[in-house]
């Protein structure tokens, strides 16, 4: 509930100071305007109406009270629950230096081209190009779901030029450490954890993938030998499993596993690094065997670069290209070479 005050200067002059509390920061604020006490009272009623939107979570009719701190809460709370952590890390991050760039919180309607045209050159003085395209990326996309609760009718993020990322040099397991690290696992004795290491080299799944809870034996089509992942964004894909995978499954199943894999992500994470300090494997981490799983597709033409970024539940065959281009620069040189003994 907004009050208001009459105020008189010393110059005589009447002003009116409403004062109220913001939903969001929880702090007075106010606001004080020179004008008629019956134009004070609509001013008043209309900052009650406006902060009953934001309180109850209504979508403001007036697009132009949408202020930016308001996109982000609802934004990161719809992050919350469709992305992974580590996207929602990353998005927090970005919206820190954004904040920062800013210095106020502006209606979402003043954000526009030219704003993150600045933000981009102030950025690419700062760090990286490959880290500015990260920034970018993550403000075209929250401008996007903007859109999308209609805030905005134009993405403002739209027109500026992204950096380009350098070539990614992807870190993929040789089939020699491969063959060290699945030792190194038996030695010790975690077979469940053996047969979950399998799972990633076989279906280039994700962390989060073959975790719960976004993998139960829901998941899981015995029948049709194949299984359901669910990708970023809950984008979903169908893997076809292999005869390891399906032995692993079958046999987890059978042994009355009430879940397929019950790790937490964090424990596989620091498990797969310690294995790897063992037995000396340098520059890996777990995502590196989803990126082992499309290598070794490529390299032994089992799959062309489509069918690849089908399996890994890329949104474009650019995106697998990115990572992989060593490789493809190497099948075209082998192809190309190949002709010598037929021509």
């Amino acid at each position: 509930m907004a009050t208001i005050k009459k105020m008189i200067g010393k110059d005589g002059t009447v002003s009116y100071k409403i004062n109220f509390v913001h939903p969001e920061t929880r702090k007075w604020t106010s606001k004080t305007v020179r004008c008629s006490y019956k134009d004070a009272l609509k001013i008043k009623a209309k900052i009650e109406n406006d902060l009953a939107y934001i309180q109850f979570g209504i979508t403001n009719p007036d697009k132009r009270k949408y202020f930016w701190s308001q996109l982000k809460k609802r934004y990161l709370s719809y992050s919350e629950k469709n992305k992974s952590s580590e996207t929602l890390i990353r998005e927090k991050a970005v919206f820190k230096v954004f904040d920062v760039f800013l210095q106020k919180d502006l209606p979402v309607s003043k954000i526009d081209s030219q704003t993150i045209e600045n933000f981009r050159e102030a950025r690419l003085m700062a760090v990286s190009p490959a880290t500015v395209s990260i920034e970018m990326r993550v403000l075209k996309t929250t401008f996007n779901q903007a859109m999308k609760w209609e805030f905005l009718k134009k993405n403002p993020v739209k027109g500026v030029k992204i950096p380009k990322q350098d070539i990614i040099k992807v870190r993929f397991l040789t089939k020699d450490e491969i063959r060290r690290l699945t030792d190194i696992i038996k030695q010790d004795g975690n077979y469940d954890f053996l047969d979950l290491l399998n799972a990633y080299l076989n279906t280039g799944a994700r962390r989060i993938e073959l975790l719960p809870p976004h993998f139960i034996w829901d998941n899981v089509d015995f029948e049709g030998k194949k299984i359901l992942l669910h990708g970023k964004g809950d984008r979903k894909r169908y893997i076809p499993m292999n005869k390891t995978l399906l032995e692993i499954l079958q046999r987890r199943h059978e042994s009355g596993c009430d879940q397929p894999f019950k790790f937490n992500r964090d424990f596989v994470s620091h498990k797969i690094a310690k294995y790897y300090r063992q037995v000396e494997i340098k520059g890996a981490n777990l995502h590196s065997l989803r990126k082992t799983f499309g290598s070794l597709l490529l390299q032994n033409r089992m799959a062309d670069l489509f069918t690849v970024s089908r399996l890994l539940g890329h949104t474009s065959v650019k995106t697998t290209e990115k990572y992989y281009v060593d490789l493809l620069q190497d099948n075209l040189r082998d192809s190309v070479n190949g002709l010598d003994g037929i021509i």
